[in-house]
């Protein structure tokens, strides 16, 4: 008998005994009182931004008032305007290398919904090749419907469906990290600041 076969023939006379899988759904539901409230509370704490689109306004003039600057660099927005065109199509938007998002100023794109437990979003789009948009881009704004909030992650996985885009992500505030020697940074794996837009 080889050593190698000793050894695993150890490992399996020594193999723990199995333990039953708790029961997920034997544990408390969390449920908000005002899930938007949570949501907006927290993601600020995050380092982002929740506003609201008030009755005439357009979610562009929700941007110019987070950020009276918007407009002077590059802007992908490839959410459709009130004449049911985008204003740039992800077809434009993406381009062929992924390393063409990385001049865009701010990125416009849509979430399919929020979590309250952890100010995230769950963006997903069937259209965008180009993933790079999400992550290069030095301001990110995820507009999500009013309706489309839910209370925790267990919610939202009950909800979102990956094989149906083939790509999802949750986003959650401004990308940072404080990793290395405790020092703050911005916009190490993500948008430098982000902004949720609920419609």
């Amino acid at each position: 008998m080889s050593s190698r076969e000793q050894i695993l023939n150890t490992i399996r006379a020594n193999r723990p005994a199995p333990v039953e899988l708790p029961d997920i759904h034997a544990q408390a539901f969390v449920h908000y009182d005002d899930p938007h409230q949570q949501f907006s509370t927290l993601v600020e704490t995050l380092g982002g931004c929740a506003v609201y689109v008030n009755e005439g306004q357009s979610v562009m003039d929700a941007v110019k008032a987070h950020w009276p600057d918007a407009g002077q660099g590059r802007v992908v927005n490839l959410l459709e305007d009130s004449n049911g065109e985008q204003s740039q199509t992800p077809s434009q938007a993406q381009s062929q290398l992924p390393h063409d998002h990385q001049n865009v100023d701010i990125a416009i794109v849509a979430g399919q919904l929020a979590v309250a437990e952890n100010a995230s979003v769950w963006v997903s789009n069937a259209n965008l090749d180009c993933r790079s948009l999400y992550f290069l881009c030095q301001r990110l704004v995820m507009v999500v419907p009013r309706e489309r909030m839910v209370h925790t992650m267990r919610d939202a996985y009950a909800q979102i469906k990956i094989e149906e885009r083939g790509f999802g992500s949750f986003i959650a505030g401004s990308s940072r990290t404080a990793d290395i020697e405790q020092s703050l940074v911005m916009g190490a794996h993500g948008a430098m600041a982000a902004l949720v837009v609920f419609v």
